[in-house]
């Protein structure tokens, strides 16, 4: 298993924004991540959100950005606060000298990425987004599946209502180990029953997206999916996705929501059955393997595969996530989780936290100069080129978009429009935008 450096001093974090997010998931994780991040203070415009956090925490409650920075207690920040803050704040905390790990979407345009990391570089700190996607235990064994080679050269990834858009750019940035040369893209939109799927999120129409995203590689991913918060009883996530190699395909799909069996592991190691609640997850590896040449004939048949083993989550008996795997005929496929914290997050599924707390770890390793980070600004900034080239392509009826592109995209420049008539200021405005409150639950 790999061993996690640890920083002679934890780095001394701040949070910024104390909402759901990080009552729900960062909150109860941060006593694990000790060893990495000390929390020197929380910040939010909503009082009582901040006093619960900072009790919670044992730290010092903020209400204005503006205090908690000049108080001069952190030398990094998590920004955990509504998309339309995201750019202003990774700004200003740069321009502090404060380095900066942002939740995702990292921002909401190409124009305030490059402001992002133009601020990051001219003050000497790493901004960094908050990606946990390609952290989850499918996409771990994914990784670790294709440096195996059991199926072969994986060439081609196809995605159903799992999570299309900048989550699932960054999971096919890092399967492939490198950045994409060309997307394409078409949307449409439908009516749907009105509803709400949060306070904030109101939903009359439904806009179906297929991403195809080409890699040098020869990679070809084929990402689709539509409103994936509220899908009226089509799928549940995580929905339907296959890695397809050379001689097989790993296949993973979502059912219902339920308690599934699964492995943990007890004392002496040994494989025991558990159970957990959450959203089904099923996983399997079909390959096809003929390599005895009586099987070929010269008639036409079904390729059919001849050996299908399941992929399987396994705990340890507080049901703490420890790795996935799957035995086949040419030896067992494992992926070991590194990150043993022994807590996990308050909702999803007992990966989550982990998955989270893998990203806080590298950006702390990152900052103390004892590990590169695993997905840099730059990869951020593809995720979010591969977002805005898709709309631009489905803008375009489909038209072919060479990555990188330039820099004066015409959905970019729509979109600002569009925050500047939401907002009633400008969108690279740092001050301005901070002024605005926006505030959830």
């Amino acid at each position: 298993m790999q061993v996690l450096p640890i920083p002679q001093e934890p780095v001394r974090v701040g949070i910024i924004g104390c909402g759901n997010r990080t009552r729900k998931i960062y909150k109860p994780i941060m006593k694990g991540l000790a060893p990495w991040i000390k929390v020197v203070g929380v910040c939010d415009p909503v009082k009582e959100h901040a006093d619960d956090i900072a009790e919670a925490l044992g730290t010092r409650a903020f209400y204005n950005i503006h205090d908690m920075v000049a108080a001069g207690e952190m030398e990094a920040a998590i920004v955990i606060a509504p998309i339309p803050l995201h750019h202003p704040y990774s700004v200003f905390l740069s321009q502090h000298k404060i380095h900066n790990l942002i939740e995702t979407a990292w921002c909401s345009t190409l124009s305030q990425a490059r402001a992002m990391i133009a601020a990051a570089k001219e003050n000497g700190v790493y901004t960094r987004v908050a990606e946990n996607f390609f952290r989850y235990p499918i996409d771990r064994f994914a990784q670790e599946l294709k440096r195996n080679g059991y199926i072969g050269d994986i060439k081609r990834i196809f995605t159903y209502n799992d999570h299309t858009g900048y989550h699932s750019n960054s999971r096919w940035l890092v399967f492939a180990g490198e950045h994409p040369d060309w997307v394409q893209a078409i949307d449409h939109s439908m009516p749907v029953q009105e509803s709400y799927q949060t306070p904030q999120r109101h939903i009359t129409q439904e806009m179906f997206r297929a991403h195809f995203i080409h890699f040098p590689s020869d990679l070809l991913v084929a990402d689709q999916a539509a409103n994936i918060k509220g899908m009226f009883g089509r799928q549940v996530r995580p929905g339907y996705t296959e890695w397809q190699g050379y001689r097989g395909t790993l296949v993973q799909h979502g059912g219902r929501y339920s308690a599934p069996e699964h492995y943990f592991i007890d004392n002496n190691g040994r494989y025991e059955r558990g159970y957990g609640v959450h959203p089904d997850w099923e996983a399997e590896i079909r390959c096809c393997r003929y390599e005895d040449s009586t099987m070929l004939t010269d008639t036409i048949q079904p390729i059919h595969p001849n050996y299908i083993s399941k992929v399987e989550r396994y705990y340890d008996k507080d049901f703490n996530y420890l790795g996935v795997h799957a035995q086949t005929p040419d030896g067992e496929i494992n992926y070991e989780n590194p990150i043993r914290i022994g807590c996990k997050s308050d909702n999803y599924f007992p990966e989550y936290g982990i998955a989270v707390a893998g990203h806080m770890i590298d950006f702390a390793l990152q900052i103390s100069g004892l590990a590169d980070s695993e997905f840099n600004e730059q990869d951020a900034y593809m995720s979010q080129m591969i977002d805005m080239c898709c709309r631009e392509s489905a803008l375009h009826e489909g038209k072919r978009i060479a990555l990188p592109c330039g820099d004066d995209l015409e959905i970019d420049h729509i979109i600002m429009d569009r925050m500047r008539e939401e907002y009633g200021r400008d969108p690279l405005d740092v001050e301005a935008m901070m002024s605005y409150i926006h505030a959830k639950p």
